[in-house]
């Protein structure tokens, strides 16, 4: 009998982890098309980047993501991180450093080592998560998860966090 409670209580569990929420972000009928700018803007280097935004006066935003497991990852890809609203903010004022997680395609054994650097200097816990750091390093705003907005909000919510 006391075996009981102790069933109910997984079963829950299980279905709260593993409810429709789990496949929010996976509906690719509404996926908007990618900005042709965004290959061309995300670069996979945060030193180059640094020194880069040193150079052009910017700041530096980085993308710590699970780019082929993580659905909230992959909506914030497709629904902001590549669209033309926050390209536009991003091509003026940030450096784009995408720090991934794959688990389904290799990452070279030295890019992966670094990464796993980066996320623990940076405390990183979940994914996505977003920082913007200043030259230095420093954080200067961090965000954790998919808010689900789409790129028009995001961007006005990153601009109104950075003061720009």
């Amino acid at each position: 009998m006391k075996l009981l409670p102790l069933i109910y209580l997984t079963a829950m569990l299980g279905l709260i982890a593993c409810g429709p929420q789990q496949n929010a972000y996976q509906n690719d009928d509404d996926v908007p098309s990618p900005d042709p700018r965004a290959k061309q803007l995300w670069g996979d280097n945060l030193a180059a980047a640094k020194a880069q935004a040193a150079k052009n006066n910017k700041l530096v935003f980085v993308d710590f993501t699970g780019s082929d497991w993580c659905p909230p990852c992959m909506a914030l890809h497709d629904h902001v991180l590549t669209q033309k609203a926050f390209l536009d903010f991003a091509e003026k004022n940030l450096e784009l450093v995408v720090i991934d997680f794959p688990k389904n395609k290799p990452l070279d054994e030295k890019v992966e080592l670094a990464n796993r650097a980066l996320a623990e200097q940076y405390k990183i816990g979940s994914f996505p998560t977003v920082l913007v750091l200043d030259v230095d390093g420093s954080v200067v705003h961090r965000e954790e998860g998919f808010g689900n907005k789409n790129a028009q909000a995001y961007t006005t919510d990153l601009k109104q966090a950075l003061g720009k």
